[in-house]
């Protein structure tokens, strides 16, 4: 019985109407009709013989109020569903619709229509067609669709999904064939091109390490041998007009998905051809916006460790941070506030069941009525630490307040360190449940004020209270504790004691400060960054009801307006300037900026703002920064091998800049930004113009500059260069 069905099947598979694959090349049909029952549709293509062959069908039954509607509303609706259904092979073509409802063509161009109508109108307006009237007898296919009885019509419901539906967007099969037309008319404006038509028209002997370059029908074709399965072949050349097309269409387009370097390369090199094409597509696909974003981060590679200065006394400075959640112990607790001196190493922790301001205000408060206020607190970018109850603290206190940097742990490394060598402690003592961690805590604070401190060379305990505590593997054997009858004799020892050790561990930590110093490695050159760099910011948290595997996980793009520090830098998001952000070098990103073909994500808006000033931010370190940048961005940036380039050569081409040059200087005019009228002065002419900006050095040897240190200073990132009208570099011969 099952041989039979099998037989039975691979004769209606085999059998007529036989679907027919879809070519592209060739125009789509639609057959529609409906009925009071159901709506019947077939996209048909025109064989050679000139028969309509079926593509695929759809139907679909009507509900309860569409079976009210009148008999041509039916038709028209009818399609509706079959333009919307069919979208991925009708969009972006022109095609025929054939319907025998002869007034159809009426109701689709009513001049007030209803309300439901319009809807449909406005559907169709997105497709380009042409409604051919065909009669019911001859529309045969799409008429049984829209009568087709079932024995429990019940069964069938107008709301049933479809399960063999392509759901893609339409536009990414709408590419059309460029015509020859186009081609040569192209190519005749392109000055490689037209070149070469002339000299191969003029029986010209090309060089004989030239690409073997010939004309067919006027079309200039590059002739390669190859060794692959393509063999010999004739590629076309470029020009250099369709280049952004080529390049959108092999590594852009959603039916490519972005592939690599090599990838995008073979694609192209297998048909085309054009001079430069490794430069420009190693350029395009390394400055890609969704490329960049799914990038690898480099973790092994880091900017140079910038110490704390040290403290000089107990309680001077101090940080504190929070572990968890953990599991709830028999308390109630699941978080545990660590707060520790940064001069004696001495911690102190609190267990809590949160860590909401009012709570972290209470512990921070509790801490100061035992040891005093400190000097500067330290901790991390935590809304419970930034809140209005610990502002108010801190305010009425006078303590300086100092954040680190978002998902930079190590600007606060002393305590992070000390929060994993308490965790560690905890899970030698805790039991397999877990919930006993609150009874544990006191023991492994106890282990760490005793055990005696790498860096201090002393334990804190005996930092802060001036003898060492007895702890139980004393009692094995130690020394009977002396006592003292002569007070003002002990307190001089003691006083003489803690000066000694003080001595020692102020010492110590301007050894340790020292050390890192003198073992920090070069950023390699791909991490060092200058104002007016294209950067993206690696962001590991995820949003909400996402999966990280599919994240995009360096956002941007962003260009770097100021620098703080040597490893901190402001920056200023391209498409929105007023997202100006403070970032760690850890985290940027540097790409190669799109020179060739610039994109919107590389475009900001100039606004009218302020000259970003070069004073130091809160907390941030000492500002390294010889000069003023303007928080804006435009479209093109010179690179740092540029920098000797001399200022009085600089013109630009664009739309946007108007140069107006003579013998001795060159002036710009743009719009709310720097007017250079000499190689040596740059006036920022905003509402409020600021100090003039120096800019002597601007023909520094770069070598020169590089060895100043790891961060390299660009003296104008906003240099503009001269480009042709397909937006290359034309560089001066001089």
């Amino acid at each position: 019985m099952e041989q039979s069905a099998f037989e039975k099947l691979k004769l209606y598979l085999t059998s007529e109407p036989c679907l027919a694959l879809p070519d592209f090349s060739k125009p789509f049909a639609v057959c529609s009709d409906a009925s009071k029952l159901a709506l019947g549709e077939v996209l048909v293509q025109e064989d050679e013989t000139g028969f309509l062959h079926p593509i695929a069908f759809a139907s679909k039954k009507l509900s309860k109020a569409e079976t009210k509607f009148a008999v041509v509303e039916l038709e028209t609706i009818s399609i509706v569903f079959a333009v919307n259904h069919f979208k991925n092979y009708l969009f972006g073509k022109h095609f025929r619709i054939y319907s025998d409802q002869q007034c159809l063509s009426k109701i689709i161009n009513y001049k007030d229509p209803t309300s439901r109508i319009a809807r449909w109108m406005v559907t169709l307006q997105h497709f380009d067609y042409t409604v051919i009237h065909k009669p019911g007898r001859l529309n045969l296919m799409a008429d049984y669709l829209s009568r087709a009885s079932y024995p429990n019509d019940e069964s069938v419901s107008e709301k049933q999904p479809d399960v063999n539906t392509l759901d893609l967007e339409a536009n990414i099969f709408s590419v059309n064939e460029i015509p020859n037309s186009e081609i040569i008319e192209k190519q005749n404006a392109d000055a490689y091109c037209c070149n070469i038509k002339d000299k191969l028209n003029s029986n010209f002997v090309l060089s004989p390490n030239s690409p073997e370059l010939f004309l067919k029908n006027n079309v200039l074709l590059c002739y390669t041998n190859s060794k692959d399965r393509h063999g010999s072949k004739a590629k076309l050349v470029v020009p250099q007009t369709l280049v952004q097309k080529i390049l959108n269409l092999t590594h852009d387009n959603d039916t490519v998905a972005h592939p690599g370097l090599a990838r995008t390369l073979k694609r192209i090199k297998d048909n085309l051809f054009w001079k430069g094409l490794y430069a420009q597509v190693r350029r395009y696909v390394a400055s890609c916006h969704s490329c960049i974003q799914r990038r690898g981060f480099a973790k092994n590679v880091n900017a140079p460790v910038q110490s704390i200065p040290t403290a000089d006394y107990r309680f001077q400075k101090v940080a504190f941070d929070a572990i968890g959640p953990l599991v709830a112990s028999k308390n109630g607790n699941k978080w545990i506030i660590v707060i520790s001196d940064y001069f004696t190493r001495y911690p102190e922790t609190y267990a809590l069941p949160n860590i909401q301001s009012h709570n972290v205000a209470k512990v921070l408060i509790d801490f100061i009525s035992r040891h005093g206020v400190m000097q500067t607190l330290y901790s991390d970018r935590g809304s419970n630490f930034l809140s209005n109850a610990m502002q108010e603290v801190y305010t009425k206190l006078g303590i300086s307040e100092q954040q680190t940097l978002a998902y930079n742990p190590r600007g606060n490394g002393m305590l992070e360190r000390l929060n994993k060598t308490l965790i560690d402690t905890l899970s030698h003592l805790v039991s397999v449940q877990q919930v006993d961690w609150c009874e544990h805590l006191p023991f492994a604070l106890m282990a760490y004020r005793n055990a005696r401190h790498r860096i201090l060379d002393e334990n804190p305990s005996f930092l802060v209270y001036g003898r060492d505590p007895v702890i139980p593997y004393h009692l094995i054997f130690s020394e009977k504790v002396r006592s003292y009858s002569d007070y003002p004799s002990y307190a001089q020892q003691l006083v003489t004691k803690l000066q000694t050790a003080f001595s020692l561990v102020k010492q110590n930590l301007d050894k340790q400060a020292e050390s890192y110093s003198k073992v920090q490695v070069s950023l390699p050159k791909n991490k060092r960054t200058v104002i007016g760099d294209l950067v993206y910011v690696h962001t590991p948290k995820i949003k909400v009801h996402t999966s990280k595997k599919l994240s995009k996980l360096n956002q941007g793009p962003y260009r770097v307006i100021k620098q703080n520090s040597p490893v901190i830098f402001q920056i200023q998001h391209i498409a929105h300037p007023l997202d100006i952000q403070t970032i760690h070098l850890n985290r940027l990103v540097k790409v190669m900026e799109r020179e060739i073909f610039p994109t919107i994500e590389e475009k900001s808006e100039i606004v009218d703002s302020p000259v970003v000033t070069n004073e130091t931010d809160q907390g941030l370190g000492d500002t390294n920064v010889s000069e003023e940048f303007p928080p804006l961005s435009l479209l093109y940036r010179s690179l740092v091998n540029d920098i000797d380039f001399s200022l009085r050569n600089v013109m630009c081409n664009t739309s946007v800049v108007q140069a107006q040059i003579d013998d001795d200087s060159v002036s710009y005019d743009i719009p709310g930004s720097p007017n250079f009228s000499s190689p040596a002065t740059c006036v920022y002419d905003y509402p409020n113009p600021s100090t003039p900006v120096s800019m002597s050095n601007v023909n520094t040897n770069v070598s020169q500059i590089q060895s100043q240190g790891s961060i390299v200073q660009n003296t104008h990132p906003y240099n503009l260069k001269p480009r042709d009208n397909y937006g290359m570099v034309i560089y001066n011969k001089h």
